[in-house]
């Protein structure tokens, strides 16, 4: 047994098929074959079952093995990275990932890291919480930001400062409002709120709080991105409710924003990273900065 039928083995799990297993690998079938059988050979037992279709499904032992195998390699690519490093300065990609709401912070960052190693390249995503945990189990990235700290046994964690929301107008609305304002004043202004596929956020603290408070909002408008939302506050279609984190610092002549007295509305931002795992030098370099 070598790793190379581990990666095999790992690969025909990930696509369930000899045949679409065997072109991601750049290899003929029955070559493929011939090495899984050499596998569940030498181990004693059968890894797939498969059925007419030539579905393949793991066994209870496959999925034991599935689990291991996978741990072996990426310790074999973590052991490969880390002596790659031990002559390099930091090298890309930086692949790190942010929910909506912390999407300016993590660009702040990546911004810095840029200055620091101009030949980094990255990778960003933006996603849900529990989309970018999935993703930094599986390795796409190596490294998050969010504001809906997932506990998990994979990962470790440490919470940043508090951040807190503001109410956000066009330069032509800001009229509306002085330096501060209260919550009851801003129901009675017209509403773009931020509304998330999962996971808690602005939206739901908002309409959470005005229902205790038992004002009625003036919502005109849901919005999913957060590029729309800015351009709508912008040209004046509404005010909105969000973390100060995140306003892009381009965005910010375009904007106003105004305190919320005593503040309910608090987000208290975590980064997140793989536990028990190697972390490449622009990712502790990324890490260092929070």
């Amino acid at each position: 047994m070598d790793i190379r039928q581990l990666r095999y083995f790992v690969t025909i799990a990930q696509e369930q098929k000899i045949t679409t297993a065997a072109k991601k690998l750049h290899m003929a079938q029955p070559p493929l074959s011939r090495q899984l059988k050499q596998l569940e050979e030498e181990l004693g037992v059968i890894l797939f079952d498969r059925n007419k279709k030539k579905q393949m499904t793991l066994t209870y032992e496959g999925n034991v093995f599935l689990k291991r195998a996978k741990e072996i390699l990426h310790k074999f690519e973590d052991a490969i990275i880390e002596v790659q490093e031990l002559k390099e300065e930091a090298a890309g990609p930086l692949a790190v990932g942010s929910t909506i709401y912390c999407a300016a912070l993590m660009l702040e960052k990546v911004s810095q890291m840029k200055e620091q190693y101009p030949h980094l390249t990255f990778n960003i995503w933006e996603d849900e919480p529990v989309s970018l945990l999935e993703l930094l189990e599986s390795r796409q990235i190596d490294a998050a930001v969010t504001t809906t700290l997932i506990k998990s046994d994979s990962i470790e964690s440490k919470e940043l400062e508090d951040i807190p929301c503001v109410l956000v107008l066009s330069e032509h609305t800001k009229r509306l409002c002085g330096e501060t304002i209260k919550l009851k004043d801003i129901a009675s202004l017209p509403l773009i709120l931020l509304r998330t596929v999962n996971g808690r956020g602005v939206y739901d603290q908002v309409l959470h709080v005005c229902e205790q408070y038992g004002l009625d909002l003036q919502v005109v408008c849901e919005c999913h991105d957060s590029a729309t939302l800015l351009s709508l506050v912008s040209s004046g279609f509404g005010a909105t409710i969000l973390p100060l984190t995140m306003i892009p610092v381009h965005m910010r002549s375009h904007v106003k924003t105004v305190a919320i007295e005593d503040n309910p509305f608090v987000m208290t931002p975590a980064v997140i990273w793989r536990k028990d795992s190697y972390l490449p030098k622009p990712v502790r370099q990324f890490l260092q900065l929070f």
